[in-house]
């Protein structure tokens, strides 16, 4: 995977131009531990402002690169699709709604609920907002929260 004129080229042949910034903060609540994260990257928005796609590439030690697609729907309905290296996390959040996730590692697959305590989200072409808070669960027994804070901007480039 590599940058080629303001485009990014993945595995299989496609390319997604990024144009934006995205800045993504992190906060995961499990068992009374907090833990932050935030994490800066390029990133791709199409679509509307209820109905848009934001497509970023994230890099860590522990999993390699990783390709993260979030579809919001009607500023209601948000889908995670997430691969890398080994792994891959398939997520649906509505407000209210219980739903099961997939995540597959590198030691194996598991499945856990994912309920959704706030979805807000503000874009539109020039960027925006994107707030959503989960809580996690385990046949049933909670495990905790995590919230995401994604700010997107545009990517201010050189004139000659």
């Amino acid at each position: 995977m590599f940058f080629l004129n303001g485009y990014k080229l993945f595995e299989g042949g496609f390319a997604v131009e990024m144009k934006y910034l995205v800045t993504i903060d992190t906060k995961q609540k499990i068992d009374g531990d907090e833990e932050n994260l935030r994490v800066i990257t390029h990133a791709s928005l199409e679509g509307g402002r209820d109905d848009y796609t934001l497509i970023y590439t994230e890099q860590s030690r522990e999993n390699g690169e990783s390709k993260t697609e979030i579809r919001c729907e009607k500023g209601e309905r948000i889908s995670v699709v997430r691969f890398g290296e080994g792994m891959t996390t398939n997520i649906i959040l509505e407000k209210g709604i219980r739903h099961i996730s997939c995540h597959t590692t590198p030691y194996g697959a598991f499945s856990m609920g994912i309920t959704a305590i706030e979805i807000y989200s503000d874009m539109d072409e020039k960027g925006g907002t994107l707030h959503f808070k989960y809580a996690t669960d385990i046949e049933n027994n909670p495990l905790g929260e995590i919230t995401f804070d994604f700010a997107v901007t545009p990517k201010i480039t050189e004139r000659n």
